[in-house]
């Protein structure tokens, strides 16, 4: 199924969702920076290009790359416990970066990954009416080339580097923010934090793993009850 079929089905449950909910139901869209490590350094011929690992291959270097772009997602709480009110919550968006964290190559948008992911969210209701803080456990899917190498240590004729092939993987993250009240039907995602894990799906030449780090800022919006 393709990133696009995924997304919109996506929307759809959450608009689903939506008709029911009366007062706890958000939309949002934020800014996000992901740092995904611990990928194999894979150039025979330099280094890799996001160059925090600083070896070529053989030299049992690992690299990262640090890929950005928007997410949007939406979530709808159903149920109080005390002062946590539970929910669910399901978001979708693309990265991008300029350097490869397998490879030598280096260009414009040469590192993507498009996320689609779906977890529980916990709120929590403090003494300070304009703050909310919340944490969740999300897991999902990535398609994403980060960990494989591009198909040559170059570029193509036309001067543009060739695209590494994609793989899918399973993907799970812990988010913690903090959403901070502007409006009445506004809040301030004043910032996100996220650890985890992807793990590839299927054979590749790449790494069979990633570390996730996340970090992201954004706006939510009420729906109006």
């Amino acid at each position: 199924m393709s990133f696009r079929k995924v997304l919109f089905f996506g929307a759809v449950l959450c608009f689903g969702i939506a008709g029911t909910a009366r007062a706890q139901f958000a939309a949002y869209g934020m800014y996000t920076a992901t740092d995904y490590s611990g990928i194999k350094c894979l150039d025979t011929l330099s280094y890799c290009s996001a160059g925090v690992g600083g070896g070529a291959v053989g030299s049992g270097y690992t690299d990262s790359v640090k890929p950005s772009g928007g997410f949007g997602g939406a979530y709808y709480d159903f149920k109080s416990i005390g002062p946590v009110r539970l929910g669910i919550d399901v978001r979708a968006g693309g990265l991008h970066a300029n350097k490869s964290a397998s490879s030598s190559a280096g260009g414009e948008g040469i590192s993507r990954s498009q996320t689609v992911l779906a977890g529980l969210r916990g709120s929590i209701h403090t003494p300070i009416s304009w703050l909310s803080p919340y944490a969740q456990v999300s897991a999902g899917w990535t398609r994403s080339n980060v960990t494989e190498p591009s198909q040559f240590s170059g570029t193509t004729i036309t001067g543009y580097p060739l695209q590494p092939p994609y793989d899918n993987f399973i993907q799970y993250e812990v988010f913690v923010g903090a959403d901070v009240h502007v409006l009445p039907f506004m809040d301030l995602r004043a910032v996100e934090l996220g650890i985890g894990n992807m793990n590839r799906i299927g054979s590749g030449s790449g790494s069979d793993s990633a570390g996730v780090k996340s970090i992201g800022t954004g706006l939510v919006f009420h729906l109006p009850h």
